[in-house]
């Protein structure tokens, strides 16, 4: 251990050694036992005579200047009481992980170390043993910012899920959520219990076909199959509930827990203003492409970026719940923070069939990012774009701009649109235009750094700053440009 009191280590030594001989093997082998960060002598007037620690970055906080200085003084206010405890020889029950205390430091935050004490018989100073605590406190403090971050997603999650389920509650029509497995209710309105039931009794748990007439249950369960294999709602018309009215339908699949579920709108066949608004969704179909069973997130949109059909896949990568969610929706939607690569990939395809590892940024429907590579190809003859996305792994490997000087910088450029993304582009392209800036003022000036910083309207300081960045701090004008 280093002695910061202005002794030397040779000191330092002798003074373990006397120790050593003055305690009794029992004594030796509880002060090994320890294990320190920082070592303290105090005095019987709790006065610190030295200091030892191994760690050199203890030294900015100032645990050298407190040799001479009363223990309680170098702590904080809510500190002094553990001290005096911890010095004190009438304490017999000391805790066993010892005295959690913060040393104050001007300019620093405080320095929190676990203390122990020990003395021994017939020597004059109280061993203060401590164990520093900054790594732990600041995974303490990451664990309450990641809870208090938990709890405001939690808090959110449960403020939408409220608000859906107030506009689910008073929607005037009959909705069924379904399991598409079991053909068991999970959910429904008040509304559907009104239609559906004689008693308006909650619908939850009973099986969907107990809800309509014995004749007409083979059509519903048929339509519920083929509404959970096909990308458009299924209609049906022309269906009598075990009341015997007459109802319309429509059966939409949608996502849950990578199971594919089905939600029921019902509503009074007469009502006929309410079937037309339930059947004007857009229709998917025909377009030639079949992508439900391609083995990646694949979507199919129009020339503006509307999105025209979606595989399963793709709702999971992006945490929709259902395709119809999905339709109708613009691309961007999902590339807020990468709009911009977007345009630029919309804009390759008028000119290029096909293009294959453009990345970006995908921001998914619970607003997380995540990195990914897109493969596109524009069909001419139905003026659709297809994209396959496939999520990246996030590493440390980077496209290397072209350096200033190669002769094929301008190449080198336009090779790289559409690998990376363009507001990155721009950023490391500006570093190489500022290096060729100070080649050049160098030339002008025969290497005259004072004269290159006024030429550039900068201080000699932040061109030597720069100088260091770029590797120039060796440049001569007329030699080979560095990489």
């Amino acid at each position: 251990m280093k002695p910061l009191n202005g002794h030397s280590g040779t000191d330092g030594f002798a003074v373990a050694d006397s120790l050593l001989k003055t305690l009794d093997p029992d004594s030796i082998g509880s002060l090994v036992s320890l294990g320190a960060d920082v070592v303290l002598l105090v005095d019987q007037s709790s006065i610190i005579s030295q200091v030892y620690f191994t760690n050199k970055d203890l030294a900015d906080y100032g645990l050298s200047k407190t040799v001479g200085k009363r223990l309680q003084d170098c702590v904080t206010i809510e500190s002094v009481p553990k001290i005096d405890s911890m010095l004190s020889a009438e304490t017999s029950h000391r805790p066993l992980r010892g005295y959690q205390v913060n040393h104050k430091c001007s300019g620093k935050p405080d320095l929190p170390v676990v203390y122990s004490a020990y003395t021994a018989r017939d020597f004059p100073y109280t061993i203060v043993v401590g164990r520093e605590l900054r790594q732990q406190m600041l995974d303490q403090q990451r664990l309450v910012q990641t809870q208090m971050e938990l709890e405001a997603d939690y808090r959110e999650l449960k403020e939408a899920e409220t608000r859906y389920r107030t506009a689910f509650k008073v929607a005037t029509v009959a909705y069924i959520m379904l399991d598409g497995e079991r053909r068991t209710i999970l959910d429904a309105n008040p509304a559907a219990s009104t239609l559906l039931s004689s008693t308006g009794a909650p619908l939850s748990g009973k099986s969907i076909r107990d809800l309509f007439a014995k004749e007409d249950r083979d059509r519903v369960g048929d339509a519920i199959s083929e509404a959970r294999h096909s990308p458009n709602p299924v209609s049906l018309d022309g269906v009598s509930v075990a009341k015997g009215e007459p109802v319309s339908l429509t059966i939409r699949s949608y996502r849950e827990n990578g199971i594919t579920n089905v939600l029921l709108a019902i509503w009074p066949a007469d009502q006929d203003k309410e079937s037309k608004r339930q059947r004007t969704e857009r229709p998917v179909g025909g377009t030639g492409v079949e992508i439900a069973d391609l083995p990646e997130a694949v979507l199919l949109t129009d020339a503006e970026g509307v999105v025209l059909a979606a595989n399963t896949l793709f709702l999971d990568l992006i945490h929709a719940p259902s395709l119809t969610q999905v339709l109708g929706r613009n691309i961007g939607s999902w590339f807020t923070s990468a709009a911009i690569d977007i345009r630029v990939l919309y804009t390759r395809l008028l000119d290029e069939p096909s293009i294959r590892g453009f990345t970006s940024t995908l921001t998914d429907n619970l607003s997380g990012e995540s990195a990914v590579s897109i493969s596109a190809r524009l069909n001419a003859r139905s003026n659709t774009i297809q994209l396959i996305v496939i999520p990246q792994q996030t590493g440390n490997e980077r496209l290397t701009i072209p350096s200033p000087g190669m002769s094929d910088q301008a190449e080198g450029f336009s090779a790289l649109v559409g690998k990376v993304p363009l507001k990155d582009l721009i950023r490391e392209s500006l570093d190489v235009i500022e290096k060729i800036c100070i080649e050049a003022a160098l030339d002008q000036t025969s290497n005259n750094r004072a004269y290159a910083a006024e030429i550039l309207g900068l201080s000699r300081q932040s061109l030597y700053i720069k100088l260091r960045r770029h590797g120039l701090e060796d440049y001569r004008p007329g030699s080979d440009r560095q990489a």
